[in-house]
């Protein structure tokens, strides 16, 4: 039986990962997905807030168009962030290589959480590795709010068992009693 083993990288978390994954190696055979994805929320959520102020849907004299037969060409401006976010999942996807070399890697856009279920169900994971929430702030934390959304929902509704890696926080222990 060949494990099928999914890993999420999102750019902060890949040497984690990485350590993760070695505990697999007697593992044979073994399948390791590197899957990278662009979340897409914050431009939707900026063309939102544009939108708001181009017309306003109760006005009558600000109706809403009607829709374009063809998606408008996206301005020089959107397609620099594309070709940024682009180089930068490649980037990410590289680095994720370089601790597995046999990886098969994947990139997607949308909502990371969805995203990750999603894949982890088409490419029949048999686990599914991911961070308890991206380390770009410089302090981890226990608690309630260690675990991330995305995670979050990984847990609540992957199709098969999911591995939480969470950062070592020995130095806030004991705990208060």
């Amino acid at each position: 039986m060949i494990v099928r083993v999914l890993c999420c990288l999102d750019g902060t978390n890949t040497g984690q990962i990485g350590t993760a994954l070695k505990m697999f190696t007697a593992v044979q055979p073994l399948t390791v997905g590197m899957l990278h994805v662009t979340d897409t929320r914050p431009r939707e959520e900026m063309d939102l807030i544009r939108e708001r102020f181009w017309r306003h849907p109760l006005h009558p004299h600000h109706a809403p168009a009607p829709p374009p037969e063809h998606l408008p060409r996206p301005s020089p401006r959107e397609e620099e962030i594309y070709e940024a976010e682009k180089a930068s999942a490649e980037e990410i996807l590289k680095e994720g290589r370089g601790y597995c070399a046999g990886a098969e890697t994947m990139e997607r856009e949308g909502r990371p959480e969805r995203e990750i279920v999603n894949l982890a169900t088409e490419w029949r994971a048999d686990l599914v590795i991911v961070c308890s929430r991206a380390a770009y702030r410089l302090t981890e934390e226990i608690g309630p709010k260690s675990v991330g959304h995305v995670a979050r929902f990984v847990v609540d509704h992957a199709p098969c068992p999911v591995l939480l890696l969470r950062p070592k926080a020995r130095d806030q222990f004991p705990t208060e009693r």
